[in-house]
């Protein structure tokens, strides 16, 4: 299996389903993200912490693909991706607000896992959105 098709996979399974597990089969144990939420802890398991806290702040989340690009060992990925708050968002109360944004995600894998992950996001538009900001 390729890179792309990794990664097509992770998204479905972790990313669009939810299914925590999956991460364990695409990530590696010590992923370097370079743009993680404030406070994540380092590796898989603050991989899995952020994940956890924005399922619990936006149950209904969902992911779109728009585009997955492959070349080499990086794999970049084209999002639009919203929910609804209806759970605590750092340390910040539900505001019951909707948000979309559009998000570009590049990985690298080696040995077949994800060991590191860029994002660029609209984090202001979201905050704006959600009313935080």
């Amino acid at each position: 299996m390729d890179n792309k098709q990794l990664y097509e996979r992770y998204v479905k399974e972790f990313l669009q389903d939810g299914d925590e597990s999956a991460a364990d089969k695409y990530i590696d144990t010590n992923v370097v993200t370079h743009d993680g939420m404030p406070g994540q802890a380092p590796g898989l398991e603050g991989v899995k912490q952020t994940f956890q806290g924005l399922r619990g702040a936006f149950p209904d989340m969902t992911v779109e693909v728009k585009a997955i690009i492959a070349e080499g060992d990086k794999v970049v990925g084209r999002f639009v991706v919203s929910g609804t708050n209806t759970g605590s968002f750092m340390g910040m109360p539900a505001t019951g607000n909707k948000f979309t944004y559009d998000e570009i995600v590049i990985v690298r894998f080696e040995n077949s896992k994800i060991v590191e992950h860029w994002a660029e996001m609209d984090s202001l538009g979201m905050m704006q959105q959600l009313g935080i900001m």
